[in-house]
């Protein structure tokens, strides 16, 4: 029994012996793998690590320059926004100058519409008045009938002729001839005021001056007294009514 014990012993301690040596092979390689791996990990970190720290510098270079950019920018929109104001201050003003100037326009345009109607009614007044001016210079004057025998009017033609009848009448009255002789050159008179019925000829002319004043319509202003002028003139034909009773004197002093 002894000596099955003693061999026993030394068998079981053996058999022990190879399972302790193979668990522990077993576990050796295990961590043996597990330290490959933890030292490709780790290698494969470091080169993650290497990675990122560049990338960090990088990005710290790139957050620098953007900052600097940023300061550049803030400056020139601070720059922008003071033209902008700038710009908007002189539209405003380009606004409210173009608003009055546009007031003016209106007003200059309606003021030039009424010069333009002043221009044309006094046009056609005078157009009317040089019509009445020709028309009394076509139609015989009252003062034919006063004048000399033998005198010649442009407003009378040939009709004075008619009245040279007329100084026969002192005939009748022999004894006085050399009274209404003495007196004879008053009826001549009227010679001297025929001329004044002649005067609206040149001042025809006058009432055609705003016809050559027609191309500057924007003009009136000063242009609008002379154009009354011929109104002033107009009347002067009329003279020689007011001295037409002058040659009644001979008549008187013929029937005498």
């Amino acid at each position: 029994m002894k000596v099955q014990c003693v061999l026993l012993m030394p068998l079981v301690v053996s058999v022990a012996m190879v399972a302790i040596v193979h668990i522990r092979k077993t576990e050796f390689n295990y961590e043996e793998k597990k330290s490959k791996f933890m030292e490709i990990k780790l290698r494969i970190t470091n080169d993650v690590l290497q990675d990122r720290r560049t990338e960090e510098l990088e990005t710290k270079a790139l957050l620098e320059k953007s900052q600097l950019e940023q300061i550049a920018l803030q400056k020139e929109v601070n720059t922008l926004e003071l033209k902008a104001d700038e710009t908007v201050a002189k539209s405003d003003a380009c606004l409210g100058g173009k608003k009055s100037a546009t007031d003016e326009l209106a007003s200059a345009e309606t003021e030039l519409q009424n010069l333009k109607a002043e221009y044309d009614k006094e046009t056609t007044d005078l157009k009317n008045q040089l019509e009445t001016l020709k028309r009394q210079q076509t139609e015989r004057s009252a003062v034919c009938g006063f004048l000399k025998p033998g005198s010649h009017l442009a407003s009378c033609g040939s009709e004075v002729i008619a009245e040279a009848p007329k100084p026969e009448g002192p005939k009748a009255e022999a004894p006085k001839p050399e009274g209404p002789k003495a007196e004879a050159p008053k009826p001549e008179e009227p010679k001297a005021e025929a001329p004044k019925a002649e005067a609206p000829k040149p001042e025809e002319p006058k009432a055609e001056a705003p016809k050559a004043e027609a191309p500057k319509p924007e003009e009136p202003k000063a242009e609008a007294p002379k154009a009354e002028e011929p109104k002033a003139a107009a009347p002067k034909p009329e003279e020689p009514k007011a001295e037409a009773p002058k040659p009644e004197e001979p008549k008187a002093l013929k029937k005498r």
